[in-house]
């Protein structure tokens, strides 16, 4: 009994062993990096079956402390420096004045391929590629945001190197890079020329549109800015141009294409302009919605805050260090939440185009945090890091403009209605008195001088009292509203309609007119208000009493008088009114 529980018991412990075994062995295939000590990766083939090749887990890196050691150095001592295998989420701070060693091994299978070898970042202070030619010499190739993109060794928006294209040996290369401050995270990838070239084609080509679109918008902005004379298209543009400059630079493309020539512009730009967004965004924010949506405490952080941030980038600029750049990280993080709060407060006060507007700001708002968590080591770089804030902005774009044109449109409605005051009667909308008696008396000039006769038709609501009385003030304004609305219906382009008092209407025809067209006009007046309206009380019409008199009048009296002439027609009118019977009274025709 004994050696059967004693067999059974060693084949568990044996089938137990196995097991553990099997799955140690699974666990590292399925995790390598956590095997640091893993042997050297192999050298990588370039043959053509991959025209891009990534070196994560191909590559080995160690830092130099000192940053002191040169090439020949580190190639010397690399057996007992502690190189480690660099894996595809590789991200480290170098402390000031060190330098980030990374050595792979590659051999080309065809001598008439050329292989190039990116680092897929902008932004990286120093970037030195060193390997040994055939002969024994050495080899460097430059780049980084410490030289002029013009100094590089080949010039392109990304550092770009070429390797030895020999296929006699393999051949060690050695990337030194320095970068102070940012966490550096980084994929360096091998690209066959071809391959590489045409993915610069491709971004070259979405990034010229975004670029394009920026200055289509920023163009527009300044145009409405001037016609309309709103300021917030002013700040509109200048945020938005700002913003197109930040993302040039992060992108590359500014140093390559505007400031090829300027190494140091081309180190600070990224740490000047990207802040500036975020001080051009809050005040566009603050211009836009103004100070009575937000409230008196947030209004005051939006005037302080931008003071703040751009005093700790002149800080920045002056005396760079680690500690400079992340008291300017962390005013833009607040500049963000600052940004947020404002548009939150404005989206509740219900206005449509203020919703617009903070639509449009979230995605850059998101993306914005991207760089902040970048700069503070949260996220290593990668392509939303890299190309987050292209894609927001150019959704932000056609939301902010058409936000800004329902703004715009709005507040220039409610200007011209204000300027319209000036010409018009406010309750009916036709001219006011003032200005219908100065055409009166230029259409009398006119008639006396060209020999022909103009028509005068006043229009008494008969029924307006009775209107207030019985249904109240404001149906008997509807009902002006509604005869004033027949006036211009009846009125021809060169006529002028007028209210003259509370419930006298008038129309002026101008000359040449005849006397059927006058009493045709007449006539459908006095018909138009007869017809049942939905909006005045069931069973109710407009009855108007109407008088009608060619111009100018014979009669020397009255002459080029406009005042003279409307007081004629009014005496008559009064006098109409006390006969029920007629509507229409002709004057002297």
């Amino acid at each position: 009994m004994s050696d059967v529980f004693w067999k059974s018991a060693t084949a568990g412990a044996r089938r137990a062993r196995k097991l553990a075994t099997w799955l140690a062995l699974a666990f590292f295939s399925l995790f390598p990096f956590l095997d640091v000590a893993a042997a050297e990766p192999s050298p990588v083939v370039l043959d053509g079956t991959q025209p891009s090749i990534a070196l994560a887990q191909r590559s080995m890196y160690w830092v130099d402390t000192s940053g002191a050691l040169t090439v020949q150095e580190v190639q010397a001592r690399q057996h007992e420096l502690p190189f480690a295998v660099r894996s595809a989420e590789h991200r480290l701070r170098l402390p000031d004045g060190a330098a980030l060693w990374v050595r792979f091994e590659a051999q080309a299978q065809d001598d008439h391929a050329r292989w190039e070898l990116e680092l897929a970042r902008s932004g990286t202070d120093r970037i030195t590629v060193y390997h040994q030619l055939a002969s024994g010499e050495w080899k460097a190739q430059h780049a980084g945001d410490r030289l002029a993109v013009s100094q590089w060794a080949f010039p392109d928006r990304y550092p770009v190197f070429s390797l030895d294209p020999r296929t006699d040996a393999v051949v060690t290369y050695w990337v030194r890079i320095e970068h102070a401050r940012v966490p550096f995270s980084g994929t360096l990838q091998i690209h066959n020329h071809n391959t590489l070239r045409e993915l610069r084609i491709h971004q070259q080509f979405l990034l010229g549109a975004y670029f394009g679109m920026t200055l289509l918008l920023t163009a527009t902005a300044v145009a409405n800015a001037l016609v309309f004379r709103d300021t917030s298209f002013a700040a509109y543009a200048v945020y938005i141009t700002v913003l197109g400059l930040a993302m040039a630079s992060t992108l590359g493309v500014a140093g390559q294409f505007l400031w090829p020539d300027s190494a140091r512009w081309n180190g600070l730009a990224e740490f000047v302009l990207m802040p500036l967004t975020a001080v051009c965004g809050l005040l566009f924010v603050r211009q836009v919605v103004q100070p009575r949506r937000i409230g008196r405490w947030l209004d005051r952080s939006a005037l302080v805050l931008p003071a703040v941030l751009v005093g700790l980038v002149l800080w920045d600029t002056a005396y760079p260090s680690h500690g400079s750049l992340q008291a300017v990280t962390a005013a833009a993080a607040a500049t963000l939440v600052l940004v947020y709060t404002m548009l939150w407060a404005a989206w509740r006060t219900g206005d449509r185009w203020v919703r617009w507007i903070a639509l449009g700001m979230l995605p850059v708002l998101l993306a914005g945090s991207l760089p902040v968590m970048r700069n503070f080591g949260l996220i290593s770089s990668g392509f939303l890091s890299q190309y987050g804030m292209v894609i927001a902005a150019a959704l932000e774009a056609p939301l902010l403009i058409y936000g800004l044109l329902q703004r715009s449109s709005l507040q220039h409605e409610a200007q011209t209605r204000a300027r319209a005051l000036a010409l018009t009667e406010p309750l009916t909308g036709l001219t006011n008195r003032h200005n219908f008696m100065l055409r009166l008396h230029d259409s009398l000039v006119r008639a006396q001088r060209y020999g022909h006769q103009s028509a005068l038709l006043l229009i008494g609501l008969d029924n307006h009292g009775w209107f207030a009385e019985q249904h109240g003030r404001e149906v008997a304004d509807r009902a002006l509203v509604i005869t004033g609305s027949l006036l211009r219906s009846v009125a021809r382009d060169v006529d002028t309609a007028s209210r003259v008092d509370d419930s006298t209407l008038a129309l002026l025809m101008e000359g040449p007119v005849r006397e059927a067209q006058a009493l045709a006009a007449a006539t459908s007046i006095v018909a138009g208000g007869l017809r049942p309206s939905v909006q005045l009380p069931v069973g109710t019409t407009l009855k108007f009493k109407l008088v009608v008199a060619l111009l100018p009048d014979p009669s020397p009296e009255l002459q080029q008088d406009a005042q003279a002439h409307l007081d004629w027609l009014r005496q008559a009118l009064d006098a109409l009114r006390k006969d029920p019977r007629k509507a229409i009274l002709k004057l002297n025709f």
